[in-house]
């Protein structure tokens, strides 16, 4: 197994502990934090493993407040790719780097040194990146088998409230409630019991969870005078009009452009209609679209009161009408944009080295796959535009709130946007589905 001794995981106990007195502490009070079954540390002890929803960017910091041991998390390479935080994350947190949706053996080598040398905690989020929706995404299969290999005893923090307080696409946090709760998932002799498969499924379920499906339940609010904002990084589909990136929040309102259709996001996570907006179908990307839109409006959008129930919905309409666009009029000019933003820079780096700039310009997506084109001034390595078709494109992701990234081959390219209100995110989900249509295309 591959060692390098600059991803060597180490943890500074002294310092932990501290932050975890201090900051910590801070982090419990100003989340409203409360918890349930953290008397389970006096009988399981390490070694074991850490598994939980990943609701929130904090969740690993609130987690580890409450665990009386220190944990080593495994964490995103793309959050290591300058000197500063790779020193901070590996060598003082002692976090084992990872990248995204590749499988890697010296996570996994290093995994196996913690828990079976070293006797120590592992945290794993299954679900690989923290939700856009406040929904639970599925785990990766190898996190069951990696349990089924080690056969130490694994606990859960399911957290509830987190997302709802800082939602991924937010830059504010809002004043609620977060409720963690521990819980024994499985213990030595069930991960020898258990096949691979009843594994993967036990986990899912102990993980999944609904925040603003819980928030509406339970009566919970959590107001904030600008909790609208940003959400442009999450939602690129205007309901009504059906135009793209055309989105634009303030306050608790967000507004398309295009057509004036106006929602406000509500405290507990839902949508009211403020304004259905002056439709035209000449807006309308695929005119076959135009009366389904029309009578969506007609039929389902209410002058006012509850409109979507929460940003899961409105995700899951327009991953499907993105789709259907896809199918139709971006298959039909396979050269017409999806998606375009200017003034971004377009960076170049392997694991967690630091990245090399390559320019800044433009950057666009169609069904032949993503160009970037250098504006006038720039001097990246190769003349003209850099140019990725979609065969040679793996692995697409957004760091952080907008860093959108992908591989070619082993390399991984990062788009950093000056508009922190462009969002990464509509590139990634296109970039999933042309990569849907091609494994199909080539099945078929």
């Amino acid at each position: 197994m591959i060692k390098a001794h600059r991803y060597k995981p180490t943890i500074q106990h002294g310092l932990i502990w501290l932050v975890r007195q201090t900051y910590g502490r801070w982090l419990q009070w100003a989340y409203n934090t409360s918890v349930q079954g953290s008397e389970l540390f006096e009988r399981i002890k390490p070694p074991f493993i850490l598994v939980g929803n990943h609701a929130t960017i904090i969740d690993p910091f609130l987690v580890t407040s409450y665990v009386p041991y220190d944990i080593n998390w495994i964490a995103s390479d793309g959050n290591m790719r300058n000197k500063f935080m790779r020193f901070v994350m590996i060598k003082l947190a002692g976090c084992i780097p990872k990248s995204k949706a590749i499988p890697d053996i010296e996570t996994v080598s290093w995994i196996f040194e913690i828990i079976k040398t070293r006797k120590g905690v592992v945290g794993i989020y299954p679900e690989g990146y923290s939700s856009w929706d406040g929904s639970s995404n599925k785990s990766f299969g190898s996190t069951a088998k990696l349990f089924k290999t080690l056969k130490v005893p694994v606990v859960c923090a399911l957290s509830q409230g987190g997302y709802m307080t800082k939602p991924r696409w937010s830059h504010t946090r809002r004043r609620g409630k977060i409720l963690i709760s521990f819980s024994e998932l499985f213990t030595t002799e069930d991960l020898k019991r258990l096949q691979v498969e009843e594994i993967d499924v036990a986990l899912n379920k102990a993980i999944q969870q609904d925040d603003p499906a819980w928030a509406q339940k339970n009566g919970f609010t959590y107001p904030h005078k600008h909790g609208a904002e940003f959400l442009e990084l999450a939602l690129y589909a205007c309901p009504s009009c059906g135009a793209l990136q055309s989105l634009y929040s303030s306050g608790t309102h967000l507004t398309c452009k295009s057509c004036g259709f106006t929602t406000a996001y509500d405290a507990n996570g839902s949508f009211s209609i403020l304004d259905k907006g002056k439709i035209d179908q000449s807006l309308c990307l695929d005119a076959s679209l135009a009366p389904e839109l029309d009578t969506k409006r007609q039929e389902g959008f209410p002058l006012s009161g509850s409109f979507f129930p929460s940003i899961r919905e409105w995700d899951a309409w327009q991953k499907a009408y993105l789709a259907r666009l896809i199918d139709t009029v971006y298959s039909r000019d396979c050269t017409k944009a999806i998606f375009t933003d200017d003034n971004v820079q377009l960076l170049k780096g392997k694991r967690t080295d630091t990245m090399r700039r390559l320019g800044r310009g433009s950057i666009t997506i169609s069904s032949e796959g993503i160009v970037f084109n250098p504006r006038s001034g720039e001097k990246p390595r190769r003349a003209g535009d850099i140019q990725f078709p979609i065969e040679q494109i793996d692995s697409p992701g957004v760091l952080k709130w907008n860093h959108f990234e992908f591989y070619s081959g082993n390399t991984v390219y990062r788009v950093k946007f000056a508009d922190r209100r462009a969002s990464g995110r509509k590139y990634a989900i296109a970039l999933n589905l042309l990569l849907q249509n091609q494994k199909k295309a080539q099945e078929g």
